[in-house]
């Protein structure tokens, strides 16, 4: 049960959360999307320093980027090189992100993807990916910036 108390303490967690954040909703929302998307661009690239990373590409439709995040998506289409020594080869991942109002945040869903034995047939399956994603308007490559 919750009681109007807490109902204005979280409000003012929220505010307080906007003012620390410097966001606020409404204000200068294509400044808002450029810095969230600096900031996800630099954790993959953290991760990525983990990883065998052969190729990646993040896939957007045109003329999102002044909408808010919460009507934005995304998609990830990537190559890795395997790191199972009894499988050796070549990992494609297709990966979906979209904004969840539950976690205020976009979030990206488990990638789908197959492991091909050389990289030429994994460069043919991702560019079959890009391809089907194309179709779907997902053609904004940050790859082309």
């Amino acid at each position: 049960m919750i009681f109007p108390e807490d109902l204005t303490a979280l409000c003012v967690m929220k505010k307080n959360q906007q003012s620390r954040s410097g966001y606020v909703p409404g204000e200068n929302e294509a400044e808002h999307n450029a810095e969230a998307t600096r900031r996800y661009l630099e954790a993959v690239a953290l991760t990525n320093q983990e990883r065998e990373l052969v190729l990646q590409e993040v896939l957007s439709k045109p003329g999102t980027e002044t909408l808010p995040l919460a009507e934005q998506e995304f998609y990830e289409l990537s190559i890795e090189e395997s790191d199972d020594v009894f499988r050796p080869g070549y990992v494609v991942k297709k990966t979906h992100a979209q904004w969840s109002e539950i976690d205020g945040q976009a979030m990206w869903e488990e990638p789908e993807w197959e492991r091909w034995p050389t990289l030429k047939k994994a460069k043919e399956r991702c560019e079959e990916w890009r391809r089907a994603l194309a179709a779907k308007g997902f053609v904004l490559s940050d790859m082309d910036l």
